[in-house]
Order: C-alpha cells, then sequence, then structure tokens
C-alpha cells in the first residue's frame, strides 16, 4: 500500500515504505496528490516562462498506435532539462518505468497535444494579454 509523505522542504513523495523516511509527515491520499501537483506545478514555473520551448521526444508507439510514451525536454544554459516527471504529475498522465509520459490517442501532433495541456494547467491564472488560451503560452519543437 503506498503512503504519500511530505519531507522536508516541501517534497511530497509517494512510498510502499515510509518506515525509510522517519522525517516525514504522513498525508491523506487527497492531500498528498494536490501537495504534490502544487510542488510539481511550482518547479515548473521556476523553469519555464511565457514563449519557453519545449522539446519533445518519442520514446515508444504501441502496437496498436493508439498512445505514445513522450519526454519533455527544455534548455537552460545550453544543457537540456529534465521536465517529464514534474509534467506528469501535473497533468495527471502516467509516467512510464522505461521513460517518456503514456499519451493516448492519434490522428494528432500527440508531442503538440503534451506541451499544450502543460501549457494550459501552468499558465491557466496567468495568460498574457490578449490571448484567449493560455495553452499556447509555450513553444513546441521535436527532437
Amino acid at each position: 500500500m503506498t503512503t504519500f509523505l511530505e519531507l522536508s522542504g516541501g517534497l511530497v513523495i509517494e512510498t510502499e515504505h515510509p518506515e525509510y523516511h522517519q522525517d516525514g509527515k504522513r498525508l491523506s491520499k487527497a492531500e498528498g496528490i494536490r501537495k504534490r501537483k502544487e510542488y510539481a506545478h511550482a518547479r515548473l514555473r521556476e523553469t519555464l516562462k511565457h514563449g519557453d520551448t519545449v522539446y519533445t521526444v518519442l520514446r515508444h508507439v504501441s502496437a496498436s498506435g493508439m498512445s505514445r510514451r513522450i519526454d519533455l525536454y527544455t534548455m537552460r544554459d545550453n544543457r537540456p532539462q529534465y521536465l517529464s516527471g514534474y509534467a506528469s504529475i501535473l497533468t495527471g498522465w502516467k509516467l512510464h518505468d522505461n521513460g517518456g509520459i503514456v499519451v493516448g490517442g492519434c490522428g494528432m501532433d500527440m508531442g503538440f497535444h503534451l506541451v499544450y495541456t502543460l501549457s494550459a494547467i501552468l499558465f491557466r491564472d496567468d495568460p498574457i494579454e490578449g490571448r484567449t488560451h493560455s495553452g499556447y503560452e509555450l513553444r513546441h519543437e521535436w527532437l
């Protein structure tokens, strides 16, 4: 059974072994999910600003073609910065053990869909004046 723990610094983890984290404060499942999303939102807002480019890497396509695993990166100081972990928490989409956020569906650019959804959630309360939807605050490019 998994338990949500809040560690020092506000980091919230989900673990099957809470005994390994003596300094952690136990949280209910709903509170743990809410706090994890808040933490991920804060970290991504520190990293991503209006107009930043998010790069997508296709890791796997299912045999049926109905789902994909996609990783997200941005560039900081000419180095790629991994975003998939926090993006997975914020969007609520599963992060696969072998890498990539699992995105279901086909018939459109699923990398764009992932970045658009992330942008819409991340900048929901802070759209640029004159824009009708915060989903377009981030740019998208495939690697």
